[in-house]
């Protein structure tokens, strides 16, 4: 098992959603110390970041490969787009629908501007 990554403790939702995106592409992780924000104070607030797991040391590179393409697109560096499978709207950093997890690409979804 190896740590792919350390998150700040505002960046706990970042940490999930990252989870499950590696999850979704087949890659066995783990969040460590998630809930751990609570304990700040009674214990060195360091010891309290959320850490992204890889479970299997062979598959580490492919999940670093991944999470290094997602964390350098800037949020926001495209346009919100539509769910041509539920409807739904996604922020244009997303790739897959936040609702109902199908793949932008996949699926037919249709950008538009921010102003619309």
């Amino acid at each position: 098992m190896k740590k792919l990554h350390t998150f700040h403790l505002w960046e706990r939702p970042q940490a999930g959603m990252y989870k499950d995106l590696l999850l979704q592409e087949g890659v066995a992780c783990l969040l460590k110390n998630d809930q751990l924000s609570s304990a700040v104070g009674e214990i060195p607030f360091i010891e309290c970041f959320p850490e992204l797991w890889v479970i299997d040391d062979e598959i580490y590179p492919r999940a670093r490969l991944l999470l290094d393409a997602w964390l350098e697109t800037p949020v926001g560096s495209t346009e919100s787009w539509i769910c041509g499978h539920c409807g739904e709207e996604s922020g244009g950093q997303f790739t897959v629908c936040w609702s109902c997890g199908k793949a932008h690409e996949e699926q037919g979804g249709q950008t538009w501007a921010s102003g619309k």
